[in-house]
């Protein structure tokens, strides 16, 4: 599979797996991940702002790459700042990309099913259990909460947080498997968990070693989004990846 098609679905997989809320105000949050490395590669930390307009959504990385989803559109833009260049792609592209990726997954069972074995999450159901108060972060007090699996993760949301519905059901993707968990089935998980998470850590193990990373909110900022801020600016070359 393609960088940039692995790249774009493992961001699109975590935007459709938001939680579900009411309509909510826009709103903009930065937000720091930190990993500790895995599998013998050292570990680092990104800042990103993420914008939450009505009907779009946009992470900025600050290494100059851009992600934006139109809800409205029902289009993906992928923007490198560096290189002065964007691509596009429909959410029907992405699903027939997405099933492509399925069919070849499924064609080979036997080889992910001996991978789960390996990783030692073979049949794990998704649980989540809500923990209680988990403190106040970036000013907004929390809820934890922990999801466990073929990935073990603890969440501290913001019930007061709330983010447009679209951004749950306008992108109903049928994400493929993989030997780790079925996207599918944690997106179900995140259904039960309400508000924003202002806090995530994920734990990973596979073939006896360990990669946690952690996501938490340093910021939030209410009020309207410019228009603009969603739009590829002004002569940036298009580019039309092959997926």
């Amino acid at each position: 599979m393609k960088t940039r098609l692995a790249t774009t679905i493992a961001a699109a997989a975590l935007l459709w797996a938001a939680p579900s809320a009411m309509f909510g105000q826009e709103f903009t949050i930065t937000q720091t991940t930190t990993s500790s490395g895995a599998m013998g590669q050292g570990g680092g930390s990104s800042t990103e702002t993420v914008y939450f307009g009505t009907h779009a959504i946009k992470q900025a990385s600050a290494d100059g790459k851009d992600f934006i989803m139109l809800f409205d559109q029902r289009k993906i833009i992928t923007v490198d700042n560096n290189r002065k260049t964007y691509s596009e792609m429909t959410f029907e592209q992405m699903q027939q990309a997405l099933d492509k990726a399925l069919a070849g997954i499924a064609g080979n069972a036997q080889a992910m099913e001996a991978m789960k074995k390996m990783m030692g999450r073979s049949g794990a159901p998704v649980a989540v259990t809500k923990e209680g108060a988990g403190g106040t972060i970036a000013g907004y007090p929390t809820e934890k909460y922990r999801i466990t699996g073929p990935v073990e993760m603890e969440i501290w949301a913001a019930p007061d947080l709330k983010v447009p519905v679209a951004y749950y059901d306008s992108l109903p993707l049928r994400m493929p498997p993989n030997p780790m968990f079925d996207a599918r089935e944690l997106s179900k998980a995140y259904k039960q968990i309400e508000g924003w998470p202002m806090k995530t850590v994920l734990n990973i193990r596979m073939m006896g070693m360990s990669m946690t990373t952690t996501t938490e909110v340093s910021s939030v900022r209410k009020g309207a989004i410019p228009a603009a801020t969603f739009a590829v600016p002004a002569g940036y070359k298009l580019v039309q990846e092959k997926f």
